[in-house]
């Protein structure tokens, strides 16, 4: 997940090299995710960017990896014999379902208040994201040397979406220190694909743990980079 991270991370900077500027903030902190319709949200951590335009205006990026949760809700399916003198020769098989997140983030921010360097601040602004979900399912209660999964039982899938935001916060900042910051948005999916039916049983509102609408949670820890 580190290497995975650090990819995306530098995705990032790339995706923002075009943009000539003075000054960049370094952020990282904690993050919380909550699906509408899901019971648990699910914890993680971000890293991003932020570039000021000037004291009122900023364009960011935002790289967020929201670790995986289990479904409450087993699924069930049927495993097949692998030779035909094996009795029985289907039999049904449980399984529990996982997903996490990463989200990709990028938009742009206004700042009310101190603005954007000093003192204390409140913020807002409308936001893009990519959205990769990685879906695993564990099967249990057959011998593997016996049975195999009938078609379609896969065990790993993903879901990739596009999402559209709206969110706000406050930050404070403190002078040779670094910048304090909390905010919250609320994101709503536009298209999304899965790679296989596996993946998009999650999509289920009988016990999928995917949501269209999510609502987000930062607190974190900027730090100004100057050049």
């Amino acid at each position: 997940m580190e290497r995975d991270m650090k990819k995306l991370l530098l995705l990032l900077v790339l995706a923002m090299a075009g943009t000539s500027f003075a000054q960049i903030g370094v952020t990282a902190g904690g993050s919380m995710l909550k699906g509408f319709g899901q019971p648990r949200p699910w914890g993680g951590i971000h890293f991003g960017l932020e570039i000021p335009r000037d004291d009122a205006i900023s364009i960011y990026g935002r790289v967020t990896h929201h670790f995986r949760q289990q479904n409450q809700d087993s699924i069930y399916t049927t495993a097949i014999a692998r030779d035909f003198n094996t009795s029985p020769y289907t039999i049904p098989v449980s399984g529990v379902s996982s997903m996490n997140y990463t989200v990709i983030e990028g938009g742009t921010r206004y700042y009310l208040g101190d603005g954007y360097d000093f003192g204390w601040a409140a913020y807002g602004g409308s936001n893009f994201s990519m959205i990769f979900n990685g879906v695993r399912t564990v099967y249990q209660g057959y011998d593997e040397t016996l049975y195999e999964l009938q078609d379609g039982s896969a065990r790993k899938g993903s879901i990739f979406s596009l999402a559209f935001g709206l969110g706000g916060g406050a930050k404070y900042s403190m002078e040779g220190v670094g910048t304090i910051y909390f905010d919250l948005g609320l994101s709503y999916v536009l298209l999304y694909q899965a790679s296989n039916s596996m993946a998009a049983a999650q999509f289920s509102s009988a016990g999928g743990l995917y949501s269209p609408l999510m609502f987000n949670f930062n607190l974190g820890f900027r730090r100004d980079l100057n050049f």
